[in-house]
């Protein structure tokens, strides 16, 4: 083990030091001897968690949600949009109680409400706010900034909405005025399944009957079949007519009669497969979702682990990562599980090679996943070849000549860490990781990982 402590009080003096304007980088060394077997709890899903938030939000009855792990940046920046609309959330160590508003009793004039990082806060907040006829001001942070939400905004410019934009049309910082009121709605699900996602857990703010046109097959379909599970789950009645492409909806009031449980973000299962297969360490991942809906595609990664020289299976309702075989080339499409692109790139490349298909909206993340991805690979040496689909070689792993910056992209800075905790070097050091995942560089230095 390295002579890193897992102290409390340690790691709050390590924040400290590297919060300070001087230290814009972690420094990642030489490792000396890493764990024999590390502990690797997954974070709440955001995915989960946000979209709970959004149904008990607009329910005037309390609702306890309940987890076991840490909340991300991206759930906290949610809670306080709500907040600034009226909504009541008491924060206990294990445990939320929401208590929401009826349509027509929310803050009308909340001011400026602060997205942060969160793509999906904003997009299920401005279809929330339209419905009901909130006037305000929407903002986030560099990253949030840099995304193109025209496609959303063309739908409620439809409906009846008003939008002023301070720098590019389309773009944050913007202000909304009025209401949105439209039965038939052309949507998009080319980028991203998150418009219809948006337009489904608002319908309880609904004053009519919707009718969703599809335009195209939805990618990361799982997203929005999680959004409709936990609509009905909750009394809504949708109407799929996967012929036509078409969705039917009705208003619902929520009706929520037991405690709501937050599962592991399981999209992050794919970093300690990453860590293992570098450092041939066991890994024992807890949190893992026990409803197997709740893995949201995620747990295929098991059907193909072998490719990787990996092996997975269940332990004390863990599970436990292990080196184990011989590596094989894969190929796989990923439209459904898009954010697995950079670790996946990255776990191939020093495995046996592949290829990945389906990803052109990575273009639509953060960053763009596809050039971002292709940036780090140059750097750590890693040959890849992009037309309509992604071709990694198997790699040999260099370091960095130069420290390495992130575009405020959470799965792009853990990516980056983990495989600088293999060859060393710099990356910037703002805590982009801790939208998802607050406790990921404490689980590295737990784990031996030398940053300093």
């Amino acid at each position: 083990m390295a002579n890193n402590s897992n102290s409390n009080s340690n790691f709050t003096n390590f924040f400290q030091d590297f919060n300070s304007p001087v230290n814009k980088y972690f420094k990642f060394g030489k490792n000396v001897e890493f764990s024999d077997k590390i502990y690797w709890k997954l974070p709440c899903s955001k995915s989960h968690f946000i979209r709970w938030l959004f149904i008990s939000s607009q329910r005037d009855k309390e609702t306890k949600i309940k987890f076991s792990s840490k909340i991300g940046n991206d759930i906290l920046t949610c809670a306080k949009v709500l907040e600034k609309l009226g909504v009541k959330i008491i924060k206990k160590k294990t445990y939320w109680k929401v208590l929401g508003c009826k349509s027509g009793d929310f803050n009308k004039n909340p001011g400026v409400l602060n997205c942060g990082n969160s793509a999906t806060t904003l997009r299920f907040l401005l279809f929330l706010i339209a419905r009901n006829g909130i006037n305000a001001k929407i903002v986030g942070d560099i990253s949030l900034s840099k995304r193109d939400f025209r496609e959303l905004i063309d739908i409620l410019e439809c409906g009846g909405s008003k939008f002023m934009f301070e720098k590019n049309n389309g773009f944050i910082p913007l202000t909304i005025e009025g209401s949105f009121n439209l039965a038939s709605i052309d949507v998009s699900a080319q980028k991203t399944s998150q418009l219809i996602s948006g337009l489904i857990i608002t319908m309880p703010s609904s004053l009519e009957y919707n009718k969703l046109i599809l335009k195209n097959e939805i990618v990361s379909r799982p997203y929005f079949e999680l959004t409709s599970r936990l609509c009905i789950e909750t009394g809504a009645k949708i109407n799929f007519n996967t012929q036509d492409g078409i969705i039917e909806l009705n208003s619902w009031k929520p009706n929520i009669n037991s405690e709501i449980i937050i599962p592991g973000e399981s999209s992050l299962v794919i970093f300690p497969l990453l860590f293992c297969k570098l450092h041939n360490t066991e890994i024992i991942v807890d949190n893992w979702p026990k409803n197997e809906d709740d893995c949201l595609g995620f747990e295929k990664l098991k059907d193909f682990i072998s490719n990787f020289g990996l092996s997975w299976s269940f332990s004390n309702n863990n599970i436990l990562i292990s080196k184990k075989g011989k590596v094989s080339r894969l190929s796989l499409d990923i439209k459904d599980n898009i954010d697995l692109i950079t670790p996946l790139i990255l776990l191939m490349s020093v495995s046996g090679g592949g290829s990945l298909s389906g990803i052109l909206h990575a273009k639509n993340k953060e960053s763009d996943r596809i050039k971002s991805s292709i940036n780090l690979c140059k750097e750590f040496g890693i040959q890849v070849e992009f037309e309509n689909e992604l071709t990694v070689y198997k790699s040999e792993l260099i370091r960095p000549e130069k420290p390495l910056f992130v575009e405020g992209d959470h799965r792009l800075q853990m990516s980056i860490m983990i495989l600088l905790s293999f060859t060393e070097g710099f990356v910037e050091s703002e805590s982009w990781y801790a939208n998802s995942d607050p406790d990921f560089i404490k689980r590295l230095l737990d784990g031996g990982v030398s940053i300093s």
